[in-house]
């Protein structure tokens, strides 16, 4: 792990890592606060640029989290040459680590959760589009989903807040 010592590659991996957990912070906050409220409110015409816009946003933002998680990990385990202790016996190594655990559970719920359900949701909007009038099942079925999703995604940004903030203080306790 010496590379993992040499000054240029942890800027690389910090920049890697902060700018990704901004770029993830900021996107789940756009979603969740601005973009869903707009396509409930538009409603026909939010659907159609869901289906346009939710595809590269996954892509993208399966890319920017995996990114910020590995250079994470790897920052991470630059410390543990010293050994593991420092994780529970320091105030820093135990933000640090609540941090991750934070970033890593929003990975995991994003990577194989979440997506999933957004495509259950999109391809029930596709039916629903097919039989118009959608049938009152698939309403109620749409209205569930989309009431999980929304309580997923909240779930999620909450888990990012604490990522930010253990991380953000880390360094300084």
């Amino acid at each position: 792990m010496e590379i993992l010592s040499n000054h240029w590659v942890l800027i690389a991996l910090r920049l890697a890592h902060i700018g990704g957990g901004i770029l993830w912070a900021g996107s789940a906050i756009l979603f969740l606060f601005l973009l869903i409220p707009t396509v409930r409110a538009v409603q026909d015409a939010g659907q159609k640029f869901m289906e346009n816009f939710g595809p590269r946003f996954g892509k993208m933002m399966s890319i920017v989290t995996t990114v910020t998680i590995v250079a994470g990990a790897l920052l991470y385990a630059r410390f543990f040459a010293s050994g593991f202790e420092w994780i529970w016996t320091t105030k820093s190594g135990l933000a640090f680590t609540i941090g991750a655990l934070a970033g890593i559970i929003s990975y995991v719920l994003g990577s194989a959760y979440l997506g999933k359900l957004q495509a259950r949701v999109g391809a029930l909007g596709a039916a629903m589009a097919a039989t118009n009038p959608p049938k009152p099942e698939q309403i109620g079925q749409m209205n569930q989903l989309q009431s999980t999703l929304m309580n997923v995604y909240r779930f999620d940004f909450v888990l990012l807040v604490i990522a930010i903030v253990t991380m953000a203080i880390a360094r300084y306790l």
